[in-house]
């Protein structure tokens, strides 16, 4: 019953999110840090379910250069409107694989310079930083970067600038709950 509840919440605000509504970043964090995060005081709920659940695999793309200073793993559209939006990425791509969740979990995703933050970080940070879990005085400044990263996209027409600053870390769980979805969808079946 109760990843029952998760996945629906999860699925809810993955399918908002990648309609416009960036505020859900939030309840994907909350909601992933419920099914995976561990600590020396509480399980998650995967543990509860299955012992072996960081190992499942689950799809994955890493950022293809490992010298890069930053990436942007994420698809970002601009319409000749102006519309400007983040899109879900389609994990038939050829960049995506299977691997354990501990890794897809854990590894090194996000270049910043030379720091390199997994999901766990990003994600974790959203829900701590951003209020979802709750609201942590002192922002890593990595997290800032990846809040207001340095550069906008979008478009100009008609000499009117249309260019917008995705959220990354938004994007990031956004895109990290997707993928979390369809694992539980395939190894879950049947609990959700």
């Amino acid at each position: 019953m109760l990843l029952s509840e998760q996945h629906s919440r999860l699925k809810e605000a993955v399918d908002a999110y990648f309609s416009g509504k960036d505020v859900q970043a939030l309840n994907i964090a909350i909601t992933l840090r419920v099914l995976v995060h561990e600590t020396s005081k509480s399980r998650s709920l995967l543990s509860r379910l299955n012992q072996h659940y960081w190992e499942l695999p689950i799809h994955h793309r890493p950022v293809l250069n490992p010298n890069a200073v930053f990436a942007v793993p994420v698809t970002l559209q601009a319409g000749g409107d102006g519309d400007r939006r983040v899109m879900r990425t389609s994990l038939d791509l050829p960049s995506y694989r299977l691997v354990p969740l501990r890794q897809w979990w854990n590894d090194a995703y996000q270049p910043i310079g030379t720091l390199r933050l997994s999901k766990k970080d990003i994600i974790l940070t959203v829900a701590d930083k951003d209020g979802g879990a709750h609201i942590d005085a002192k922002v890593p400044d990595s997290h800032a970067t990846l809040s207001e990263p340095p550069f906008l996209f979008g478009i100009r027409k008609a000499g009117k600038d249309l260019f917008a600053t995705p959220n990354l870390a938004h994007c990031i769980t956004a895109q990290s709950g997707y993928e979390m979805q369809v694992f539980l969808e395939r190894h879950f079946l049947c609990l959700c």
